[in-house]
């Protein structure tokens, strides 16, 4: 049960994550719900490691700009694809 409800607070702390990284960046961001939920999530996870010797919101503004990062990236390298494209 306890991996469950782990996976469950990551997937809503990825989607807090990636909803303010997608605030913080100018202009529309047209991916997904799906795409800024594994994009928070994953960013979660590497900024939870990378910046864990920081204090707590401080490591939440860095990894939120990391998920920014990740998402400007994404979009431009063609990786994110837009939410009403298909294929």
């Amino acid at each position: 049960m306890g991996i469950i409800l782990s996976i469950i607070g990551n997937i809503i702390v990825g989607a807090i994550i990636g909803y303010a990284a997608r605030l913080v960046l100018p202009g529309a961001q047209d991916i997904g719900l799906a795409q800024t939920i594994a994009v928070g999530v994953i960013a979660g996870l590497i900024g939870g490691i990378v910046f864990s010797w920081f204090w707590i919101p401080i490591t939440f503004v860095l990894t939120v700009v990391l998920a920014a990062i990740g998402i400007k990236v994404g979009m431009d390298k063609g990786l994110l694809k837009p939410q009403n494209s298909i294929g």
